[in-house]
């Protein structure tokens, strides 16, 4: 993904960000210091003229009290309007789009995040779910790269499959590499870390379910500390 397309990206999760900061009556200043990034850095975001690190959006999250998957661009139709659910709909009128009932999200209107200095998040449900995240990660081919100096950690538990390329995995102390059709499951509270080092990109979904299966979890959080760790 070129520039431009990352720009727009975060012109809507910086957004999004303000806005949930603002709900919760937080300054920039106090974001800022929960989260471990200057004041300065979060206005940019905010402004959409930066990023942020997989370590420090994870405990914007956790500071803030929202699901992840929340930050991402909105699906749209292809007049540009926003899918509105319609789920009840389809189980109860004939010939109802499921495009239109919001629960069939095509490939190329996935809502995307790309991470400062990490990978590419796609997000593969038409809208936020309530305790579960369903992503595709894009991981770009990095030759000879070493693996990111921070570990990450959170509530809840993680299943991933690997659609394509080889991808290394450390899951505590023990690490492997995984390749096409090989698959993971874990605890999500274990330190883990996932890098490419191979010469092809990597392409993986993974399933991220809630400590506690809903929505209400992700702001019982005490503090990013407990939460996350840095990755």
């Amino acid at each position: 993904m070129d520039e431009p397309e990352a720009a727009s990206e975060w012109l809507t999760v910086g957004a999004r960000i303000r806005a949930s900061r603002e709900a919760a009556g937080m300054s920039i200043r106090e974001l800022g210091r929960r989260i471990d990034v200057s004041a300065s850095h979060v206005s940019q975001v905010e402004r959409g003229l930066a990023a942020f690190s997989v370590r420090a959006l994870y405990n914007v999250v956790s500071a803030l009290g929202i699901s992840m998957d929340s930050l991402f661009e909105a699906a749209a139709t292809t007049e540009g309007e926003p899918i509105v659910p319609l789920e009840g709909v389809v189980a109860t009128a004939q010939n109802t789009s499921l495009d239109e009932a919001g629960i069939v999200l095509r490939g190329n209107a996935r809502p995307t995040i790309r991470l400062k200095f990490g990978p590419r998040w796609e997000r593969l449900t038409p809208r936020a779910e309530d305790g579960a995240e369903f992503i595709e990660v894009v991981y770009d081919s990095a030759p000879g790269t070493q693996p990111p100096e921070d570990f990450i950690r959170h509530g809840g538990r993680e299943y991933g499959v690997i659609v394509s390329g080889t991808l290394n995995a450390q899951v505590g102390f023990s690490q492997t590499q995984m390749h096409v059709g090989d698959s993971i499951a874990f605890d999500s509270r274990i330190p883990h870390r996932f890098w490419n080092s191979s010469t092809e990109p990597v392409r993986a979904v993974w399933l991220v379910l809630d400590e506690r299966g809903d929505s209400g979890a992700r702001g019982a959080a005490a503090s990013s500390t407990e939460r996350h760790s840095s990755f």
